[in-house]
């Protein structure tokens, strides 16, 4: 089993989008994918997986205690966990870092963002995790911005090449219990290449602690 948390201290940067993107394009190379929902005030990817009907896969994992022992609980059972956080329960976002097989750090091309993603770095590098930023919400208009950002963030980690372009279509996919990529091809070919470079992301950190 390989566990994946997504996860930032700042709000708004599609942490769920990917979660549930990510999880869908797992779920179409094995029915063995959990999904676990942290984020208890807004609760988005919960939300998300009822509006899709609650599907097996992904399936939306119920929590019963401390998340190691939810994940471990599920370890048997699943290929695939992804956990979305909060952004403002540092201690569960170190939680969800701690069970992680690698982190993916979303972060639009923002100062805030930047530092936001630099915090859970630092965590995830104190717990020796794997992580890679991803640039969401991305338009060719803020390209120099996109730079400057890439490049701050590649003096703490890796940056994945691949960018999640902006599109109205992560807003109105989850009214429909979809994943923008499903209503968009090119979001799909984006969402594909994020999830190619996760999967080789968590495949080195597997390869490296055996």
């Amino acid at each position: 089993m390989t566990t994946i948390t997504i996860t930032s201290t700042k709000g708004g940067v599609g942490k769920s989008s990917l979660a549930a993107g990510l999880s869908v394009l797992a779920a179409q190379e094995t029915r063995q994918v959990g999904i676990v929902d942290l984020d208890e005030t807004l609760g988005s990817l919960s939300q998300w997986w009822a509006l899709r009907g609650e599907p097996a896969a992904p399936y939306l994992m119920s929590r019963e205690g401390a998340l190691a022992d939810d994940v471990q609980r599920y370890a048997a059972i699943f290929d695939w966990i992804f956990i979305d956080t909060s952004p403002y329960d540092l201690a569960l976002i170190e939680e969800a870092i701690r069970v992680a097989d690698a982190v993916v750090i979303p972060t639009r091309t923002s100062f805030f963002d930047a530092m936001g993603a630099r915090q859970v770095s630092d965590l995830c590098r104190e717990h020796g995790k794997p992580f890679g930023f991803v640039l969401v919400g991305y338009h060719r208009s803020v390209d120099d911005l996109a730079q400057q950002t890439e490049a701050a963030l590649s003096a703490f980690g890796t940056v994945f090449r691949t960018k999640i372009m902006f599109d109205r279509c992560f807003m109105e996919a989850p009214i429909h219990g979809k994943t923008g990529p499903e209503l968009n091809a090119k979001a799909q070919a984006e969402m594909a290449a994020l999830w190619r470079e996760v999967k080789e992301l968590a495949a080195a950190a597997q390869g490296g602690a055996q």
